[in-house]
């Protein structure tokens, strides 16, 4: 597991990203559809946030809201969503998207439908790089090109020339990663990047973005359910939970000495690689209905520490010693453990 520590030049510096109190609403045909509740979190230059949580839990709805990208059908709300200290609710929809590409840019899922399927990779990166800098096409091609073998993309003028179903899930991943990275964008999100990719071409595909993002100095917001890959890329993690934030910590910290049963789930669901023959634990139930949420804390139905103030009380994301928060009544949990053993 990395956890490196971050140099102080990045601990101390300001957020670039700041999101405070967000909630996104849908409207749908059978009411009100809440996402997400109240989020807050910040990413500093050269930081890299992961968001983990089940599918459901609304992690990619959180990066649409930062990119503004949410469809209309959604309703947001949020104290503030600030980036390098401009309002992005306050800025008009041409200087927010003037934005994106260029000093924000998202990698989605699944390249297949973020890449156009009838145009050439060449000329969807040529479009990319002219959407915000005024320069001839050959001198955008050779940026395109470049820009293609930076990713480890193999004979780059040459697959500047091919259309995205002639290369492969990962050669298109990387694509994805050159169209994102062209203009060395200050904030990054990856929204489960690595998804739909087999075990060798991920770590290559996260050694990219890593070392792209720590090269650049990009703060970097990585969308995962895989606590192996937050393991891998994380300088700190957010825990979110049918829509809330349950708990926020180093990536260290968290691994170490999870403050939520919830990521203690997540961490008992993971491969034990160093312990042969251990059995993983995985989470009883599925996340609820998010027109449906049961009362009190929302994952008591799910936790086997509930008792009945968790079914009554809905706890608040609290502060923990050493710069976390958890939204559980009994964290800290080992003290908790070790009172009910």
């Amino acid at each position: 597991m990395k956890h490196m520590t971050l140099p102080d030049s990045v601990m101390t510096a300001p957020p670039l990203l700041t999101v405070e109190n967000l909630s996104v609403t849908f409207r749908t045909d059978s009411g009100p559809l809440p996402a997400l509740d109240g989020i807050s979190l910040s990413i500093r230059p050269g930081e890299t946030v992961a968001v983990v949580g089940e599918s459901g839990s609304g992690k990619s709805v959180l990066s649409l809201a930062v990119m503004g990208l949410l469809p209309p059908t959604a309703e947001l709300t949020a104290s503030g969503l600030i980036f390098d200290g401009e309002d992005l609710q306050a800025m008009s929809k041409r200087t927010r998207r003037d934005l994106r590409g260029r000093d924000m840019a998202m990698i989605f899922q699944e390249p297949s439908t973020a890449l156009n399927p009838v145009q050439r990779i060449g000329d969807q990166l040529i479009e990319a790089i002219r959407l915000h800098e005024d320069i001839p096409t050959p001198k955008a091609r050779a940026r395109a090109i470049e820009a293609l073998a930076a990713t480890g993309i193999p004979s780059p003028e040459l697959r500047v020339r091919a259309y995205p179903h002639e290369l492969s899930g990962g050669m298109r991943q990387r694509a994805l990663i050159a169209m994102a990275l062209i203009h060395r964008p200050r904030l990054l999100i990856a929204d489960e990047p690595t998804t739909a990719l087999d075990v060798t071409v991920q770590a290559q595909i996260l050694d990219l973005i890593r070392d792209l993002a720590r090269d650049n100095g990009t703060a970097t917001l990585f969308i995962t359910h895989d606590m192996g890959v937050v393991a891998e890329m994380a300088d700190r993690v957010a825990v979110l939970y049918a829509g809330r934030m349950v708990e926020t910590a180093s990536a260290s910290d968290l691994f170490e000495s999870p403050e939520h049963p919830y990521t203690l789930g997540l961490l008992g669901s993971m491969p034990q690689l160093n312990q042969r023959g251990a059995a993983m634990l995985p989470i009883a139930g599925t996340v609820p209905d998010l027109r449906q949420m049961p009362p009190g804390c929302h994952f008591h139905p799910r936790c086997p520490f509930a008792d009945h103030r968790c079914a009554t009380q809905r706890p608040d994301l609290r502060p923990l010693a050493g710069n976390r928060r958890s939204a559980c009544h009994y964290a800290p949990l080992l003290e908790t453990l070790e009172t009910r053993a």
